[in-house]
């Protein structure tokens, strides 16, 4: 459950990740430092699929459980910690410290066509 140091690299020269059930074995993948603000699913069988636009978020999260006919896609602000991390939250990577009077907002939109 923990974000390895060395990332691994699923998008070399391809904005396309074939889903395959063994995909996930190991764990969810964590997708940072974004330059896009969407993703979408859809197969080669069907014109049927999805979008989600995440604007704001700083990292995307895909995940499934073992052997699982789903994925999960989630944006997220946040992610578990490092390997190497030292255990204090003031330290934690994607952390947002927010005032007492302030707000804090994200949306996401999903579009299914």
């Amino acid at each position: 459950g923990l974000i390895e140091e060395k990332p691994v690299s699923y998008l070399d020269n391809t904005d396309v990740l074939p889903l395959k059930k063994d995909l996930f074995t190991a764990d969810a993948i964590v997708f940072k430092d974004l330059q896009s603000t969407s993703i979408t699913l859809k197969s080669n069988k069907t014109p049927h699929g999805l979008k989600v636009r995440f604007g704001g978020f700083p990292y995307m999260g895909l995940w499934s459980t073992k052997q699982a006919d789903f994925v999960c896609i989630e944006p997220w602000c946040g992610i578990a910690d490092s390997v190497n991390s030292n255990g204090q939250l003031e330290n934690k990577e994607g952390i947002e410290v927010i005032k007492s009077d302030e707000l804090f907002e994200r949306s996401y939109s999903i579009e299914v066509f």
